[in-house]
């Protein structure tokens, strides 16, 4: 799993080299993160994210995505998770799909966090089972008949840097690698590649304001299309202790 970020760039350039055989749209996106962290007890935890995503420039629906989570934390560097994820993909773009799609995936997380100095990194490991929706086309228009099974890993290495003069802001940056596997795979082995570099301000201890640009590569099940899109993403993080 450790060189899954490695491979993902050495795939990223094997399919850059061949570009001539493939055909590339482009969108600009606007991203909005509600996330939210809730203590539960010392080792038990409630994750949650709520995920607004619009293309162009806003002007259309990409997703909306809402994933609880439950976590337990081994120690001060280990978490590990068990999630949810429902996802509703909306046509957009050069290369839309039909119609409004949606996803229920179920993931199991490994989060492992290390610090030096000022300096956070961490690195996070997910597995995920995936059922898409497949949407026929019938008299009375696109119906949901089907879900289809898919298999796909993530690995995310994330630096967080915060300001020593001032430690209310920091600078923060990611890249995560999604591979494909097992059945219903098609033609795209390397799924997406996230660049993600940015910075942000802690309003209290427990709430942040984040503000990044993110390049985002999606690789088209049937080989040949791809998107490269710009996004720029407004994310609030928050930690709520509900534990007495």
């Amino acid at each position: 799993m450790k060189h899954i970020a490695l491979l993902g760039i050495l795939l990223t350039g094997f399919y850059s080299s061949r570009s001539q055989e493939r055909v590339t749209s482009h969108n600009n996106d606007l991203w909005f993160l509600l996330h939210g962290n809730y203590y539960l007890s010392e080792k038990f935890g409630f994750d949650s994210e709520a995920h607004l995503r619009l293309s162009d420039l806003g002007n259309q629906k990409q997703q909306i995505l809402l994933r609880p989570s439950i976590y337990y934390k081994l120690n001060d560097n280990v978490k590990f998770y068990l999630g949810y994820t429902y996802i509703n993909t909306y046509p957009y773009g050069d290369q839309p799909i039909a119609t409004r799609t949606p996803e229920n995936n179920l993931w199991i997380q490994a989060s492992i966090s290390q610090k030096l100095g000022q300096l956070g990194l961490s690195h996070r490991y997910r597995l995920e089972q995936r059922w898409v929706g497949k949407m026929t086309l019938g008299n009375n228009g696109f119906e949901l008949t089907d879900r289809i099974h898919k298999n796909r890993m993530r690995y995310r290495i994330t630096a967080k840097f915060r300001i020593p003069t001032d430690q209310r802001f920091y600078f923060t940056a990611f890249d995560e690698v999604w591979i494909n596997y097992g059945e219903n795979t098609g033609l795209n082995f390397l799924d997406q590649n996230w660049i993600y570099g940015g910075g942000g301000f802690y309003i209290n201890e427990g709430t942040a304001i984040e503000l990044a640009y993110m390049w985002q590569l999606i690789k088209k099940s049937d080989g040949i299309r791809e998107e490269s899109n710009n996004t720029l993403q407004l994310s609030l993080h928050y930690n709520l202790p509900l534990k007495k």
